[in-house]
């Protein structure tokens, strides 16, 4: 028989086992690598009541419980760690949406996964999450649920874009940002985003200064602000001295962000200032780091491509880009160029790294569309507003004219104000003033504008425009008037002028809105206009002896007249 004592110096050699959370964690993994899901589902159960508040704990207990096919307690566990332990858990959401879908509930699931995305879109189970997500879509009759969050989403995209401004910006309402943006950072001067939006709308209303000290205003707080930096690069590209750009290109050739925008943002900008090779190898990087290139993207690199002398490359990237849907017509657009280009045995192609057609297409499809009257589609198109804003600051005279002429008739809230910003120009002549003025009275604008004149600024109210406006539009217009006036003055039928003043005038409102008028021989207009006044006031005269007058054929008179003949006032 052994001695007492020495059974308990044996009981005091023996090691007491450390119960908690961590011992039975061990335990359930072990069980779990056996398949012994029950014995596992004891342990992790054991881990609960140790560590109540862990919400790791609760996962692992859902995790067994959905191997053993009890998806509704499974639920449970997790819908306890979103509700009251962890809601930014967002593996719960999409533990859940794998349980609803074994369990046959696939809305369910659809709502669970599209959680889950939204709020971690780049999460260690987003491909996954896709995966599944198509799956329900394609196979299970899904997506109401995909909708309604893609609706949302786009809302709350929109309710951001007003929020800092970018929403002016992207329609091409570039006068509205001003305004917007110039109230926003004074209630906010610390919002460095929404001042490099205002810095952007200031350069394309034309504010070039105000745009500098804005971007520069920026990298004084935020010395490494890439939107502020690749701003900077393109305002002193356009104003500034070589040494000043190499200065900051010497910067912006440092930084290789990993997030796709700020790389997309500084590989356009060296594109834009002229720096290809370095865009090239931007965009080619980018490629590199993403699973499918966006558009953008594709057209971009081909650009950088074809600008820097690679076009094998950017034939390449065009192919591909041409079989994107809604992108073809670009991408074939630009194959043609370079076909062009290579016949020539040119070595570099110049190309616009904005993923459309080249302004000088855009404003021939713009003539088209004008003789149509299609201009609904015109308003919701920011890249079109954009060309718009740029012609009317940046092109020909023939252009503006043009321009304006579209803003007449798209007629919203921005183009008055692009408008009125346009007569504030010192250097326009009288004819474009004209035009401004009347596109403004045919917009109802109202209130006062102002305008430069051989005496300086000047305040007009609109309703003291002159209601033939119209006819100083282009010079060849009021002479035709200033003609028809005369001829019928040394005929002794000045009481006739009034009516020829405004039956012409109508005619030109009805053309300029519809880009329908073409002058040709201006005499030819006039005898029109002085026939078929004496005509329509019962004076006796004859085609053939007004044609004969003005030197111009009958025919000719005889067709212009019939399109001024709905321009007269019928009386009952």
């Amino acid at each position: 028989m052994r001695d007492r004592r020495s059974l308990r110096r044996d009981r005091n050699n023996v090691i007491a086992m450390q119960l908690d959370a961590a011992f039975f964690f061990e335990r359930g993994v072990k069980y779990l690598e056996r398949n012994q899901l029950k014995k596992a589902l004891q342990a992790f159960r054991k881990t609960i009541e140790y560590e109540p508040n862990n919400p790791v704990n609760y996962c692992n207990l859902a995790g067994v419980l959905s191997e053993l096919g009890d998806f509704e307690a499974s639920n449970e566990a997790l819908l306890h760690v979103l509700d009251k332990l962890d809601p930014e858990m967002t593996e719960c959401q999409f533990y859940l949406a794998n349980n609803y879908a074994n369990m046959g509930q696939y809305e369910i699931a659809e709502e669970y996964v599209i959680q889950y995305l939204d709020k971690d879109p780049e999460g260690e189970f987003a491909l996954d999450a896709e995966e599944m997500l198509d799956i329900l879509m394609d196979e299970f009759g899904g997506g109401e649920a995909f909708a309604k969050w893609e609706e949302t989403r786009k809302e709350r995209e929109r309710t951001q874009a007003i929020e800092d401004g970018r929403h002016f910006l992207e329609e091409g309402q570039f006068e509205a940002a001003v305004q917007w943006l110039e109230g926003l950072t004074g209630r906010n001067p610390d919002d460095m985003a929404a001042r490099n939006n205002l810095s952007l709308a200031y350069y394309y209303t034309g504010r070039y200064q105000e745009a500098i000290e804005a971007a520069e205003h920026v990298l004084r707080k935020d010395p490494d602000n890439i939107h502020g930096l690749c701003n900077l690069a393109v305002f002193t590209a356009h104003l500034g001295t070589p040494a000043a750009l190499q200065a900051i290109v010497k910067r912006l050739r440092k930084v290789f962000p990993l997030h796709y925008d700020h790389a997309m943002k500084i590989g356009t900008t060296f594109g834009i200032i002229g720096e290809h090779d370095s865009a090239f190898e931007v965009f080619r990087k980018l490629v590199r780091l993403v699973d499918v290139p966006e558009p953008v993207l594709m057209h971009s690199i081909a650009a950088s491509a074809a600008n820097s002398g690679r076009l094998a490359a950017a034939r390449k990237w065009w192919n591909v880009l041409s079989q994107e849907p809604d992108m073809s017509e670009v991408a074939l657009y630009y194959l043609e160029a370079l076909k062009q280009v290579e016949s020539i045995g040119s070595r570099t192609m110049r190309v616009s790294y904005q993923y459309d057609m080249p302004l000088q297409v855009k404003f021939a499809e713009m003539k088209k569309r004008l003789s149509r009257g299609d201009i609904e589609a015109w308003r919701s198109d920011p890249l079109l507003r954009t060309s718009l804003y740029w012609g009317l600051r940046h092109g020909s005279d023939e252009m503006r004219r043009a321009v304006i002429r579209t803003l007449s008739v798209m007629a919203d809230a921005d183009a008055e104000r692009a408008l009125r910003s346009f007569l504030q120009r010192q250097d326009l002549s009288v004819p474009l003033q004209a035009a401004a003025l009347y596109a403004l009275q045919r917009m109802g604008a109202r209130g006062r504008v102002e305008l430069w004149s051989d005496n300086g600024e000047i305040s007009v109210r609109m309703s003291d425009v002159p209601k033939d406006i119209i006819l100083s539009v282009d010079p060849v217009w009021l002479d035709i008037y200033n003609a028809a006036e005369t001829w019928l003055c040394d005929r002794h039928k000045k009481r006739l002028t009034a009516e020829a003043k405004r039956v012409w005038s109508g005619f030109l409102r009805h053309a300029f809105g519809r880009n329908e008028l073409v002058i040709g021989k201006p005499e030819i207009w006039t005898a029109a206009l002085v026939y078929s006044v004496l005509k329509r006031n019962g004076v006796p005269v004859r085609q053939k002896d007004v044609a004969e007058e003005f030197k111009v054929s009958v025919s000719s008179v005889s067709k212009a007249a019939g399109k001024l003949s709905g321009f007269f006032v019928t009386m009952p």
